[in-house]
């Protein structure tokens, strides 16, 4: 072997390992890219004397987050999916009628950074709303199906509180 087929052989070996490196890095780059933009969905239950209380959706990711599928609880038994007549059934279990917001369109969308209620009272008083934070707290039951822009499929839920003491 002479010094010009050595070096060929060098050329083509480091080619060939940056040509590796290149592809590696890429398929590296677009998992970031997918990881960076995933939506990271919540569901807060708040209680705000004079201010907005109940059940919301907060989006803590960096992209939007579609809703596409969700079912519902109250006391164990099982409602269907959020909205329509599951929402009803829900508002009409307490006195002062909360405002609830379906998620009927499918996909529905959350963009990233927001909140939004999907049952709330706006002005909430303790004694005229009780109800309305037990039945969040004690007697509520959800679950959401949501997809990231790449089509990444998370599930998130929420169970009623126990306040039993402990045996």
């Amino acid at each position: 072997m002479d010094a010009n087929t050595v070096t060929a052989i060098c050329a083509t070996a480091i080619a060939t390992a940056s040509f590796a490196v290149s592809i590696q890095q890429g398929r590296v780059t677009r998992q970031h890219n997918r990881h960076s933009v995933a939506p990271v969905l919540e569901i807060w239950t708040q209680r705000r004397l004079g201010g907005q209380t109940g059940i919301s959706l907060a989006n803590h990711g960096l992209g939007p987050a579609f809703i596409t599928r969700s079912n519902v609880w109250l006391d164990g038994v099982h409602l269907g999916s959020w909205g329509g007549q599951a929402l009803e059934t829900i508002r009409s279990a307490v006195r002062d009628r909360p405002s609830g917001m379906g998620m009927t369109r499918r996909p529905w969308a959350i963009p990233a950074g927001t909140t939004r209620f999907i049952l709330h009272v706006e002005n909430y008083d303790a004694q005229r709303h009780d109800d309305l934070w037990h039945l969040v707290r004690h007697r509520l039951a959800v679950e959401i199906t949501y997809e990231s822009i790449y089509g990444e499929s998370y599930v998130i839920s929420r169970l009623p509180e126990d306040d039993s003491p402990p045996l």
